[in-house]
């Protein structure tokens, strides 16, 4: 019973607060000005499914953006590190000796290797955002 009779009285309690500052609150209002404007209604305003469809289209905007990002990376990727004659580690590869690209390519080569390794991960991990995104309700507008 004492446990119960605790619980109750710092109910009590909190209460008697709650009071004590709505009572000083409304003391520190200027003349004229009405009390009530500055409660707050903590109802939820408007439909639910209004919310869960707004919510809904913010997710698969999000979810496309990524997709647009996942293309983006992989054309970049291509165009710096791909089998293609025209990706530039293919044309620093292929580079005449002694000339400006051999240079660069003996220079730079393990730089765009890494950075297109870095390149991938990322898309990889982008891939894996849009996946959540797709089958997880929880992630919606996040």
């Amino acid at each position: 019973m004492s446990r119960f009779s605790n619980v109750f009285l710092t109910v009590l309690k909190e209460a008697d607060d709650r009071d004590l500052e709505r009572a000083a609150m409304e003391a520190s209002l200027d003349d004229g000005t009405n009390p009530a404007d500055f409660d707050v209604d903590l109802t939820p305003s408007g439909d639910v499914d209004e919310v869960a469809d707004a919510m809904s289209r913010q997710n698969q905007k999000n979810l496309q953006t990524i997709q647009h990002w996942i293309q983006e990376t992989s054309k970049f990727l291509d165009f710096l590190n791909s089998e293609s004659p025209t990706s530039i580690q293919s044309t620093l590869a292929n580079a005449t000796p002694d000339t400006i690209m051999d240079r660069m390519k003996s220079a730079e080569q393990r730089k765009i290797a890494r950075v297109a390794s870095d390149l991938a991960s990322f898309k990889e991990a982008l891939k894996g955002y849009l996946a959540q995104g797709n089958s997880s309700p929880a992630l919606r507008g996040v």
